[in-house]
Formats: structure tokens, sequence, C-alpha cells
């Protein structure tokens, strides 16, 4: 160990090789979602509906307009995509997620084409400080528990307000 600070490349190579190694161990214990869950009623037991609900009360609370439902969505630092194609079924919509593990790219294309996703939602390798997007790409920019890991958040916040269209 070392009390030198790492570089972005280095972090990204032990973010990545990280979350290559977790990953399936995280989808074994938690499911498709790697995030916590909303836990109302308070004796909710079942921890994949809470990871569900989660992400509907987020939409709610983001007022996402069920009546004008976004047409492109970019999940940033997508785990294995469980939000994207939740958000995808929901909304009838195309989402595309980023992460830096190889693996859970891979895997969110594979669950998305398991369950009949493949043509609306998709996953890669890509860093969310540096998105491979065009300005005003997406309808709604979508990062859940993810925020928290980037090394360099006022150029995280710049680049989610950067991909995200007007409106």
């Amino acid at each position: 160990f070392s009390n030198r600070e790492r570089t972005r490349d280095e972090l990204k190579i032990g973010i990545a090789g990280f979350y290559d190694r977790s990953s399936k161990l995280w989808e074994d214990v938690w499911g498709e979602h790697m995030h916590h869950g909303y836990y109302v009623p308070e004796n909710r037991t079942d921890h994949q509906q809470a990871q569900i609900d989660l992400i509907d009360q987020v939409l709610a609370w983001s007022d996402v307009d069920p009546a004008k439902p976004p047409k492109s969505v970019v999940d940033v630092g997508c785990g294995i995509g469980g939000s994207s194609r939740h958000i995808a079924r929901k909304y009838n919509c195309v989402a595309q997620g980023i992460t830096l593990s190889p693996y859970q790219a891979a895997r969110g294309n594979e669950l998305a084409l398991e369950q009949g996703l493949k043509d609306s939602t998709t996953f890669r390798v890509a860093d969310a400080l540096d998105m491979p997007f065009e300005d005003n790409s997406f309808d709604l920019v979508w990062s859940l528990e993810s925020g928290e890991h980037m090394p360099d958040k006022p150029t995280f916040i710049k680049e989610l307000f950067r991909v995200a269209a007007p409106g």
C-alpha cells in the first residue's frame, strides 16, 4: 500500500477490476439491481421489490411525467443494468448504460437479451467523467448510488448536465 494518491487511470482500473471480480456475488445476493431498496411499508421483506420501488420512487420524486415519458435514457454507473431495463420497460424507451466494468457491461447485455430487451437497452464500458455521448443526448439522465464513487464530483455533475437534453 502507498500513501501516494492514485491517478484517474489507476482508479478506473481498480474500480473496473473490483466490479469485474465481485459483480457475480452482488447479483447472487441482491439480484439484478445493485442498489438499496425503498422499504415502505417498514415490514417489507422482499428486497428485490424494494429495489424496484426505490427506482419508481426516485422517478416520482424527480417529477418524471408518465404522460410524457422519456424516449432516451442514460444510466451512469449502471452495474448490470437492472435500473435501465426497468425504466425501458416502464416507459417503452431506449436506455443505454455505462460502467467501468467489462463484466458488468457484458452481463447487462446478456440479461437484456434474456429479457427480450436487446433492442431497447445496451450496455458498454465508458467513463462517467468523460462520457462518449453528444451534448443534449438524453431525456433522462439516471445515476443511482454511483456518484459517491466518482473521484471528481464537479466533473461528474458537469457530464450529467452536458448529456441531458434541455427540458
